[in-house]
């Protein structure tokens, strides 16, 4: 993979998991944030409000992806994330486990990645971070 995509990757995981953090240890939850890449390397965090405030997630993560796929196509930026909170299931967790999900996309690669960070809320308002895993889309 490419430096520059690397490097990309880091920056957006690195904002996304730390800003979800904070948000999760403040409240317990978060509703779905963005954040960008300018051509420059610039990077910028992108929310959403409408007048409601609770929102339904999947309307956020659309407004957000589309935004974000008209500027990525317009050469605008060369890379996004999407952040939100699931709960998950795999092998490594066969019951239901929240998950922190960064979407990422990026003008040098031909599809999506998704990174999972499943975490536990501690009764001291703290964060346990368990094994993240990424997949391809």
């Amino acid at each position: 993979m490419d430096k520059n995509v690397q490097g990309d990757i880091q920056k957006l995981i690195d904002y996304s998991v730390g800003f979800a953090e904070s948000l999760l240890t403040d409240s317990g939850e978060f509703f779905p944030f963005g954040a960008k890449i300018y051509l420059s390397g610039e990077l910028k965090p992108v929310g959403y409000y409408e007048e409601d405030e609770f929102p339904e997630s999947q309307k956020v993560i659309d407004v957000l992806s589309t935004v974000f796929e008209k500027e990525l196509n317009g050469k605008v930026i060369r890379s996004y994330c999407i952040a939100y909170d699931v709960r998950v299931t795999n092998e490594d967790f066969p019951t239901p486990t929240d998950a922190i999900v960064i979407l990422f996309k990026h003008m040098d690669l031909n599809c999506e990645l998704n990174y999972y960070y499943p975490y536990k809320l501690k009764e001291n308002s703290g964060i346990e971070f368990l094994e993240p895993w990424a997949e391809q889309k």
